[in-house]
């Protein structure tokens, strides 16, 4: 029987000659080669402790944003990910979030530990919005989204869990996208959503060990 792995591996050896001697192959070759590349495997940087109802939180506060679904969805995404990949037990729903804040007129003088405990929750992961945008400019039909944050995990009974020496938290690899044009009205929705599907993404792999693929190493967190 003929063993599929030599079989592949002779015809990357023939495609790799033949392009060698021939002249723009540089492309193909990257192409085929990250083919064969085995995903690098990533440590968590922090895993926090199994078993507990997690709250995301994400805030606006000091940076209010210019479209409100994006907390929602960053929260939904980041949320589905705790649990996909069991960094969390259960979490907290969004809605359950927005009638604690539509009922409690000091909401805002309540430390991250009091909401967490106000809603059941073991830990809160605190997402701060540093910077959002979704262009540059009101006036240009041009779209370019952009998403920052700094994250920390804090126990509603102990205090701060994560990062233990950076008071303000830990800075996540922003999220760029490449500018363009769209007439689209849907277009800031699928944008939004984007910018958070890829925040939670590399939010949620700083908790627990993964593999990344060589098509994704081009927006993989910085510290992977």
């Amino acid at each position: 029987m003929t063993n599929p792995l030599k079989t592949n591996r002779l015809w990357m050896t023939i495609l790799l000659a033949g392009c060698l001697s021939a002249t723009g192959c540089g492309p193909l070759i990257g192409v085929v080669l990250d083919v064969f590349r085995k995903p690098r495997k990533v440590q968590a940087i922090y895993q926090p402790p199994e078993g507990k109802k997690i709250l995301v939180f994400v805030d606006d506060l000091q940076s209010p944003v210019s479209y409100e679904p994006i907390k929602s969805e960053l929260t939904e995404r980041l949320n589905e990910q705790l649990i996909e990949n069991n960094v969390a037990e259960k979490v907290v729903p969004y809605e359950r979030l927005l009638t604690l804040m539509a009922a409690t007129p000091e909401f805002h003088a309540l430390s991250i530990g009091q909401i967490g405990n106000k809603l059941g929750a073991d830990i809160v992961l605190y997402v701060h919005v540093d910077a959002f945008s979704l262009k540059d400019s009101e006036v240009t039909p041009l779209w370019h989204g952009q998403l920052a944050t700094t994250i920390r995990m804090v126990d509603v009974t102990l205090g701060r869990l994560w990062p233990e020496d950076r008071p303000a938290g830990f800075t996540v690899k922003p999220v760029d996208t490449p500018t363009e044009y769209s007439p689209s009205r849907t277009y800031e929705i699928d944008l939004a959503k984007s910018l958070a599907r890829q925040m939670a993404t590399r939010v949620a792999r700083l908790f627990y060990d993964h593999e990344i693929k060589p098509e994704d190493e081009s927006w993989a967190d910085e510290d992977d």
